[in-house]
Order: structure tokens, then C-alpha cells, then sequence
């Protein structure tokens, strides 16, 4: 794991600079604290979503596009719907796509991202590759570092977050009408997701700030 990280962050170093620690992210499916809610709500947005798709269908009612009758297949002939698709048809199948990822999709989408992810400490800065393919670079300096929120686990592992979470004011409005309307959207910083013996890399992180203080001081001496 070592080895392998390393190698993902050396590629991202500048000349002399060092690598203090390197890892990844806890591999495979996560179930966090927050999931249960989402879960829960999922699982109740699938169900009414079936429900009324399987209604309307049994139904046979709604709007049917027109030319967009497929009912048979173009090169066996067979039949491919018992009845054509129509416009609630579609809305249905849409909503039930978004409650299966919502309830599954997400953790295969969280754990592929995990996959990918790799964490750096340098004598310089922090460095993270991440992204769905890897193709993500974020790189913080550590005198930019103000503050480090460290979550722990039983076991030890733990994820470490530089900053805090912000909420950013967004604003919404009609160009038919006065009203206006804001909102906050979440802005979650930069970590180090569930890492192993993260106390320890904290330690390391707080230690590497302190060499570079000191090298400052001892560069204004």
C-alpha cells in the first residue's frame, strides 16, 4: 500500500522536495454514519416510485411520443415492451434509476473513487489524487494549513480534515417576478478519508509545519 501510494505522489513532486508519508483511503464498501438516514430515504423514494410506475403502466395511461413506439426489435422481430413506452412510462423508470442509486449506486460510486485516491505528505505541502478515474489533483501548502479536524475510529483509522465545512449563499430568482430566494449549499474540505492510525499522521503533519516554521526562523537568523 505504501509502495504504491508513494509512487502515485512522487509523480506530483516538485524538485526537491521529500515525501514524509503516503497512503490510501480504507478499499471496498463503506457505510458511514450519515448513510442511515439516506438509505432510509432512498429506500422510501424507490418504493413510491415503483408503486406509481407500476400503477400508471397497469393503467395504460399517459401521453404516448409520437414515433417512439418501440415494440418490437428491428433485427430478431420479437416483441420488446408489451406496450409501447409512454411519457409517464419514462418519468417512472427515471425516478427509479435515481432511488437504485441513491439506495446501492452510491457505495459502488464512493468505493470506485476510494480506489483511486491517494494522500501525500511532503516537507511542503499535502497532496491528493483522487477523482472516479484518478484524474483529480488537489495540493494545499502546509502554511495554508490553519486547522486540522481529526475524526478517530476504534480501531484506529480515522479521516483528517483541513478546515472546516462551509456553507456557500446561494441566491435564486424569477425573471417573471420579484421573489427572490437563497440557499446554502455544503462545501466539504479537503481530507484525508479514512486512513489507518491517523493519530499518527496527524503527528506528522503537525511535526512537518513545525520544521518549516523552523526553517523559516532560521532563515530570517
Amino acid at each position: 500500500m505504501w509502495q504504491d501510494a508513494e509512487q502515485a505522489i512522487g509523480a506530483q513532486l516538485a524538485p526537491g522536495e521529500t515525501v514524509i508519508w503516503a497512503g490510501r483511503p480504507r478499499p471496498g464498501l463503506v457505510f458511514r454514519p450519515y448513510d442511515l438516514l439516506i438509505t432510509a430515504f432512498s429506500a422510501i423514494w424507490l418504493m413510491i416510485a415503483v408503486h406509481i410506475t407500476g400503477t400508471a403502466r397497469s393503467m395504460g395511461r399517459g401521453m404516448i411520443p409520437g414515433g417512439f413506439r418501440i415494440t418490437s426489435n428491428p433485427f430478431t422481430g420479437r416483441p420488446m415492451f408489451m406496450r409501447p413506452l409512454s411519457i409517464f412510462d419514462i418519468v417512472g423508470f427515471v425516478f427509479i434509476a435515481i432511488g437504485l442509486y441513491l439506495l446501492l449506486g452510491r457505495f459502488f460510486v464512493d468505493a470506485r473513487i476510494r480506489a483511486n485516491t491517494r494522500y501525500g505528505l511532503t516537507d511542503k505541502r499535502v497532496l491528493i489524487v483522487t477523482g472516479f478515474s484518478g484524474n483529480r489533483f488537489i495540493s494545499i501548502p502546509l502554511e495554508r494549513i490553519g486547522e486540522l479536524n481529526v475524526s478517530r475510529r476504534a480501531d484506529g483509522s480515522g479521516t483528517i480534515r483541513f478546515g472546516r465545512t462551509a456553507y456557500l449563499e446561494d441566491w435564486h430568482g424569477s425573471s417573471l417576478s420579484d421573489h427572490r430566494r437563497y440557499s446554502y449549499r455544503r462545501i466539504e474540505p479537503p481530507s484525508f478519508d479514512l486512513i489507518d492510525d491517523v493519530l499518527a499522521v496527524r503527528d506528522l503533519i503537525v511535526r512537518a509545519q513545525m520544521g518549516l516554521d523552523d526553517a523559516r526562523g532560521s532563515g530570517r537568523a
